[in-house]
């Protein structure tokens, strides 16, 4: 039997994963907090992946210097720790455990929507614990739906939506989404989707702290065809439990050109989960190569410019 690194790779992550979800189940969610921060610290200081592009991410998106930059970097790692040991958790919390976790601001914008009788898409980023945003509208008995992206480790990416589906949250894969997606929202029924990765070719560039950054189209799209909002959500840290915040809906405008459309609703989410990420940047994901793909490798559109 022959073994490749990325196999190996494979298996250590499973197992790690598999460990954390045993270890969640027999500790308090605080040392499990505690204990994730470490983790995510070990990876920043001894692995170090991805250090070198968490910092520089962060130096061009907030115009730090690198000591700040390094600092925030490493506190990002360890609210990603946190995350993974909240999220193994889940298994094991019933929805009165989860709903004591997290105070909800802003319900009555989701509520709103729903009385009118549309569905919504929810919007967020890698920001906070976003797990929690659909495990808590969950267990608030609100009708929401997930869309997944696959991880490259199937292993893995079968024990992640394992816990999403014990959490009573219906998932959409990719390879369905669109007509999924709009079968959901023309029922009145809501989406999460996280929208902060790189799009490469196929999206639509706006502006994103300070710089252009294709952004998937899919969101805006679904939100203009289903005539339906798009609600920007996310979820801050509040010493050990959270606080997920929901903002009012956003239309989209009155513009005859879809593409234009779709930009200006991407544009104007995208303000909205930056400024969360300015006033807590530790708290957001930077590892991920955001601005990888430049606006002279594709046929789009220039990027929207923003005044200071």
């Amino acid at each position: 039997m022959q073994f490749s690194w990325r196999s190996i790779r494979h298996s250590l992550e499973y197992h790690a994963v598999r460990g954390a979800l045993w270890l969640a189940g027999r500790l308090p969610i605080e040392a499990g907090q505690r204990i994730g921060a470490m983790m995510g610290c070990l990876g920043f200081d001894v692995v170090r992946a991805r250090r070198e592009v968490s910092i520089a991410n962060i130096e061009a998106s907030l115009g730090v210097s690198r000591r700040d930059a390094t600092k925030i970097a490493r506190a990002s790692y360890a609210n990603w720790g946190r995350c993974v040991m909240e999220f193994s958790a889940f298994a094991h919390l019933t929805k009165a455990e989860m709903l004591d976790l997290v105070a909800v601001e802003g319900l009555e914008h989701f509520d709103r929507v729903r009385a009118e009788g549309k569905g919504g898409v929810v919007i967020s980023g890698h920001l906070g614990n976003w797990e929690l945003i659909p495990a808590t509208l969950s267990a608030l008995g609100r009708p929401i739906h997930g869309l997944i992206g696959q991880q490259s480790n199937t292993r893995v990416d079968d024990v992640m939506n394992d816990l999403r589906r014990r959490q009573g949250i219906p998932l959409i894969t990719k390879s369905v989404a669109l007509r999924k997606v709009l079968q959901v929202l023309k029922a009145g029924e809501f989406v999460v989707m996280l929208a902060d990765q790189d799009a490469r070719k196929g999206g639509v560039f706006v502006e994103f702290l300070g710089r252009p950054a294709s952004t998937v189209r899919g969101p805006a799209l679904f939100a203009i065809r289903s005539r339906c909002p798009i609600l920007p959500t996310s979820v801050a840290r509040a010493g050990t439990r959270h606080r997920l915040i929901i903002e009012a809906p956003l239309y989209s405008a009155t513009i005859e050109n879809e593409d234009e459309q779709v930009r200006d609703l991407t544009q104007r989410y995208t303000d909205r989960l930056a400024a969360h990420i300015r006033q807590r940047p530790q708290e957001y994901f930077w590892p991920h190569r955001r601005w990888k793909t430049k606006p002279s490798q594709t046929a789009q559109q220039q990027p929207i410019t923003r005044s200071p």
